[in-house]
């Protein structure tokens, strides 16, 4: 059977991690995180070496980049944003294709903050939306990441709106309450995900 695809979405700090844990407790799938792979591509020494030219403030030792000044300057300025994403998602994209090969069916759950700005919906069955409230999100990326208010915003300020993510999806969970309230949401995607899976067998007869 193919390898069935599932893109989470939302905002930063919103719980997409989380949600794509829940979703792996009650079906085996292989998580890819997308940033975890950008940050392979950005250990390259062909990225680094082009990350150093375009951002030489952000250049390490030993050749290395240093990741919180290259997130500082380029979380101010939207055309740094634009080279470096230039530099990386192609090389994040095609690591991903890989991984989703490699998965010889079953379900991979794909967590990507810029899935759908990228592009990368187009490798996904299914889409789905983590809701959670701006505050929260915010509280959350505090909480988590040490992250303040203005540094949030000027990471969401580079995606999306929420109401575009929303509606770019074909599920949402609502991660901004409890977590029985999230868990509905998951059952949900979950039975939609059998449902495909049916359809899938169907279609390979």
């Amino acid at each position: 059977m193919r390898t069935l695809v599932i893109g989470i979405v939302g905002g930063a700090a919103s719980g997409k991690s989380t949600v794509a844990e829940w979703i792996s407790e009650a079906r085996p799938s292989v998580h890819l995180d997308a940033d975890a792979v950008a940050r392979r591509v950005l250990l390259r020494p062909a990225g680094r070496a082009r990350i150093r030219r375009r951002f030489p403030r952000a250049a390490g030792p030993r050749g290395g980049i240093d990741r919180e000044r290259l997130a500082n300057e380029v979380f101010s300025d939207e055309k740094a944003l634009h080279d470096l994403e230039a530099i990386l998602h192609p090389g994040t994209l095609d690591a991903l294709r890989r991984a989703i090969r490699t998965a010889r069916g079953g379900l991979v759950l794909l967590d990507a903050p810029l899935l759908q700005e990228s592009g990368g919906d187009a490798l996904c069955d299914l889409v789905v939306y983590v809701a959670c409230p701006a505050r929260a999100r915010r509280a959350r990326a505090r909480r988590t990441r040490g992250w303040t208010e203005r540094q949030h915003r000027a990471r969401e300020a580079r995606q999306w709106t929420m109401r575009r993510k929303r509606a770019g999806a074909d599920l949402v969970v609502d991660n901004g309450g409890s977590r029985a309230v999230a868990m509905r949401g998951v059952a949900r995607v979950l039975r939609e995900v059998a449902r495909l899976e049916r359809t899938k067998r169907g279609t390979t007869r």
